[in-house]
């Protein structure tokens, strides 16, 4: 059993090589259905799940301080090649699409507590608030939700929703990703015609290779592309974590409800997501290798992710009722998606990426966006901050409503 906060990101790291070099180097028709990162992702649950790397609170610690370290260099080299100019002209339909997504969630949460109340702790419309406004924004807007309702910590109430949050949404996010070589299928489904969102893809894609540098991969890019993601990172997490929201704000700080608006983690991402925007309308936007190094970091985050979901330490029989709702939450959101998307001919690619913008929040869904193809990952961003900057209010909102059914 790994206790080394370094043994155990070693044996990752030998892990996601392992994975890789299957995919590049043996061509097996398997990944061909089945995406590496989703084999990524089982990979680290099941590690956490049976215990070769012991979650110790260091260990933890550790993780959660790579994994805030990693995502901002992450973000910056995923977009810094990206015209965001191009994403935007799918913006109506990316918010479209979001917003009829969050209001499936809603209604799944509404009608499931409806239907199970009698099942359920009295206390169980803490539960599915606590839960919607994960499932809405992401796990801050969760710990803000748990603050507006005077929740206290390690009460069961906040313990299912946890639980809840951690099983659905880690097998949510593996069955987005595994979707990803099915578009065309599911596109035939749908009725889309992908035609629009292709083009925009392979014009970004053109900007790319126009502005690359046809020179041969040097020492001094390499040192160029880890310096700079390095200082990035340190830079906005000062700014976001120390200077903006350092947690410890009294009301009467400059711009409190600014700054408080969002938590130092979100600050964080959000000022790495327009430092990669800006810098890529400079001559920075040429650096050689900057998407490999965006390439490298997507699969590190997802298997840092993946490795603290310990399934070993949830009572699936204690919390049986909740755990039937979560499947039917997740079960209804499904079926109001696919007839959304047969209804307004709604491509596999949008659809994916708003349901992870709501359940997966700001770090899972520019990582899902990635997967499907990097041009997207400022959409990815776009729906995932607007999901923040929801899903607080929209789970208070429901709370009252829950209290009175």
């Amino acid at each position: 059993m790994i206790t080394s906060p370094f043994s155990y990101l070693s044996l990752l790291m030998l892990y996601l090589m392992l994975i890789l070099y299957c995919e590049s180097k043996l061509h097996l028709r398997l990944f061909k259905i089945i995406p590496p990162l989703v084999f990524i992702y089982i990979g680290g649950m099941a590690g956490a799940t049976f215990h070769i790397w012991e979650l110790t609170p260091e260990l933890k610690s550790f993780i959660s301080s790579l994994k805030s370290y990693l995502l901002p260099m992450l973000l910056f080299w995923l977009l810094l090649k990206n015209d965001i100019r191009d994403v935007f002209r799918l913006g109506p339909q990316l918010l479209g699409t979001f917003l009829a997504v969050a209001t499936s969630i809603v209604l799944g949460f509404i009608l499931i507590f409806l239907m199970m109340k009698h099942l359920l702790d009295p206390e169980a419309w803490e539960t599915f608030s606590l839960l919607c406004s994960s499932w809405i924004g992401g796990t801050v807007n969760m710990a803000a939700t748990q603050q507006g309702l005077a929740i206290p910590e390690g009460k069961q109430s906040m313990t299912y929703a946890i639980f809840m949050d951690n099983l659905w949404g880690s097998c949510w996010i593996v069955f987005i990703i595994w979707l990803a070589p099915m578009r065309h299928a599911f596109n035939r489904f749908s009725g889309a015609d992908s035609a629009k969102i292709d083009n925009i893809i392979s014009h970004i894609h053109l900007h790319v290779a126009e502005r690359e540098d046809k020179r041969d991969y040097q020492f001094m890019d390499f040192l160029l592309t880890i310096g700079l993601g390095m200082a990035l990172s340190g830079i906005t997490l000062v700014i976001g974590k120390q200077w903006i929201n350092p947690g410890n704000l009294i009301s009467d700080s400059p711009l409190y409800d600014i700054r408080t608006f969002f938590s130092g983690t979100s600050w964080v991402v959000i000022l790495a997501t327009l430092a990669g925007i800006i810098a890529s309308t400079t001559p920075l936007n040429k650096i050689k290798g900057s998407d490999h190094m965006g390439g490298v970091l997507l699969y590190i985050v997802v298997g840092l992710i993946a490795s603290v979901t310990d399934f070993s330490t949830f009572s699936i029989l204690d919390a049986i009722y909740y755990v039937v709702a979560g499947l039917l939450i997740l079960t209804f959101h499904i079926l109001i998606l696919l007839i959304l998307a047969q209804v307004f001919k709604l491509d596999l690619y949008i659809c994916g990426i708003a349901s992870m913008a709501n359940i997966g929040g700001l770090a899972s869904a520019p990582l899902v966006a990635g997967v499907y193809d990097k041009a997207l990952v400022p959409a990815g961003l776009v729906m995932a901050i607007l999901g923040t900057a929801l899903g607080t209010v929209v789970a208070l909102l429901l709370a009252k409503l829950l209290v009175i059914l």
